[in-house]
């Protein structure tokens, strides 16, 4: 067997080359068959997952390494029938949280190496201008605009190196949190239309977190078909910021003014282009261009 290593090296902030300088010895030590693929620049990952799935045959494991932007990207070339491994090494790794997958590299290799095939499901979303699939959540509106500002500023990468990257994503809220705009949008569920006039902010997720470990659904699971849809409507920024500590607390769902919808199966449209943030990468979405998700079985080994 060979163990086909595709690694980011600088996910969270260059946790994934650490995470290599430990694991590789290891490999060579124990007498382990790998080969590493290493990406030098974003988006590297679709062109390495098609090289190893030349080479790769069926007894072949292939280990994932890098954060919730890796992983996803390589979900995104990945054929459906293929199975993989991951190593978490990335600043916030919710994917990983969701999981309860191991953060020391040796002891998720090993886990990895003597695992089983576990059953996910991950969203695919379609639409005029986006296609392709999510692990964690797809974010509409003050979602987007924290990930867009975090991934654009200089405080995630000074957090990083201190290790508190989850933290940037709560202190960027804070600053967006006053200057967002609401946004009408037209929500479909099995027939069922809910029209939103000041939607504020919209996230489709898989399982409960985003931004580092808040728990935006805490039902939520990337073990069954459902997707959880959990949406918030502009109000006083007053009002807005009293709901902050149950949202760090994942109580919030039990307050009126969130909408929380269970589906396997939705659509949205907008009246008016939007970001949209997909597992952390930063897109757009143009008025009356909707948008259907729904999900798709994956295997994964631990």
């Amino acid at each position: 067997m060979t163990y086909y290593l595709l690694a980011n090296p600088n996910s969270g902030a260059g946790k994934g080359a650490r995470t290599l300088e430990i694991l590789i010895p290891y490999l060579e030590k124990n007498n382990y068959n790998y080969r590493l693929f290493k990406t030098n620049a974003p988006g590297e990952e679709g062109d390495l997952v098609k090289q190893i799935l030349e080479l790769k045959v069926a007894e072949d494991h292939l280990v994932i390494i890098g954060g919730d932007g890796t992983i996803s990207l390589v979900i995104n070339e990945l054929p459906e029938e293929e199975a993989f491994s991951y190593i978490p090494s990335g600043s916030g790794n919710d994917f990983a949280r969701s999981l309860n997958l191991i953060l020391d590299p040796i002891e998720s290799f090993e886990a990895a190496r003597s695992g089983m095939n576990h059953e996910i499901f991950i969203m695919n979303y379609q639409s005029k201008g986006l296609n392709g699939y999510a692990l964690n959540n797809i974010g509409i509106g003050l979602d987007a605009a924290i990930v867009q500002a975090s991934n654009e500023g200089k405080l995630k990468q000074f957090l990083n190196k201190l290790k508190l990257g989850s933290f940037s994503y709560i202190l960027t809220a804070l600053h967006v949190l006053i200057t967002k705009k609401a946004f009408p949008a037209l929500i479909e569920i099995e027939n069922q239309q809910i029209s939103l006039e000041k939607t504020f902010l919209m996230t489709f997720t898989k399982h409960p977190y985003f931004g580092g470990g808040v728990k935006i659904s805490p039902e939520a699971s990337n073990q069954n078909a459902d997707i959880h849809l959990v949406e918030y409507s502009k109000h006083s920024l007053f009002r807005t910021f009293s709901l902050i500590p149950s949202v760090l607390r994942g109580t919030h769902l039990k307050h009126p003014l969130f909408l929380h919808r269970v589906n396997p199966d939705f659509s949205v449209e907008l009246a008016e282009s939007q970001s949209v943030q997909i597992d952390g990468e930063i897109h757009h979405l143009a008025a009356a261009d909707r948008l259907s998700i729904s999900t798709e079985k994956r295997m994964i080994i631990y």
